[in-house]
C-alpha cells in the first residue's frame, strides 16, 4: 500500500502520466473530515469499502452451489 501526504486541492495520478486512468484530487479538509474527489472513466467502477464489501456478499449469496452436472442423454 502506498500512503502519501497531500494538502486540499493537490492530486494523485493513476496510471500513465500522459495518459492517466483517473485522478485522485483532495476536495476539502475540515477538521477530521476529508473529502475525495475521484475522476476516472464510468466503465470503472469505484466504491466505498463498506459498499465493497456489501456487494461481494450478495454476489456470493446469488450464487447457486453446483454439486453435479447431469449431462442429456444424446440421441443416437
Amino acid at each position: 500500500m502506498l500512503v502519501i501526504t497531500r494538502r486540499e486541492g493537490e492530486e494523485v495520478v493513476i496510471g500513465d502520466p500522459k495518459n492517466p486512468i483517473g485522478v485522485v484530487r483532495i476536495a476539502s479538509v475540515k477538521g477530521e473530515r476529508v473529502r475525495v474527489a475521484f475522476d476516472f472513466p464510468r466503465e470503472i467502477e469505484i466504491h466505498r469499502r463498506e459498499i465493497a464489501d456489501q456487494i461481494i456478499i450478495e454476489l456470493e449469496m446469488d450464487e447457486d452451489p453446483v454439486i453435479g452436472k447431469i449431462n442429456p442423454a444424446s440421441a443416437h
